[in-house]
């Protein structure tokens, strides 16, 4: 049988409560298949004519990624992949913060002509409309609860062929903990 010292129950403790409010101050979201290694599944395909998207298996970040693709002649349009998802409890979180990585590459295009847009909760930013060199991260911040995350490629009309990948998508709703009224006599009986 072993018994513990003083010291060894205060850092016993102290572990515990560390442990405790790390749990409770990030708490992650339930992002499905988010660095694609499952392919398309958990994520709807809305391509327009003479647009897809597929989920190669290598040549992510790394593995597996999801691909969006526009053909040379193509009336314009887009092709999307989104996903509903709950970040957190957002009675008791106070931020989602939402991270990927993409690339856009031209194929044979115009400059300017082809966009990388993510799309959350129906507000629209532009995340790219030049070619990047290599992954690129970006993350945005909004309110812990449900949300609706959209990527899609943009391509003007005519001979534009473009490409982006996706991968790697990443939620997290964090918090503070609510403080709760100690006495010194409380916190002095935990360590004897």
């Amino acid at each position: 049988m072993s018994t513990f010292t003083l010291m060894q129950k205060k850092s016993l403790t102290a572990l515990m409560v560390l442990g405790i409010t790390l749990f409770a101050v990030s708490a992650m979201a339930d992002v499905m298949n988010g660095d694609f290694s499952n392919g398309g599944m958990d994520w709807t395909v809305l391509p327009d004519p003479g647009f897809g998207a597929s989920f190669p298996a290598a040549g992510g970040n790394p593995d597996g990624y999801a691909l969006l693709e526009s053909a040379f002649q193509n009336p314009g349009g887009r092709v999307c992949i989104l996903q509903t998802f709950i970040c957190g409890d957002p009675d008791q979180g106070t931020e989602c913060t939402i991270g990927f990585d993409y690339f856009l590459t031209p194929i044979d295009a115009a400059p300017g002509s082809g966009r990388l847009m993510v799309v959350i909760d129906g507000i629209v930013s532009v995340v790219a409309d030049h070619p990047t060199q290599g992954w690129n991260f970006v993350s945005y911040v909004v309110p812990c609860g449900l949300h609706t995350l959209q990527f899609c490629l943009e391509v003007d009309p005519q001979n534009n062929a473009w490409q982006a990948g996706i991968d790697n998508v990443r939620s997290e709703c964090t918090g503070g903990v609510p403080n709760e009224a100690r006495h010194w006599d409380g916190i002095k009986s935990l360590y004897r």
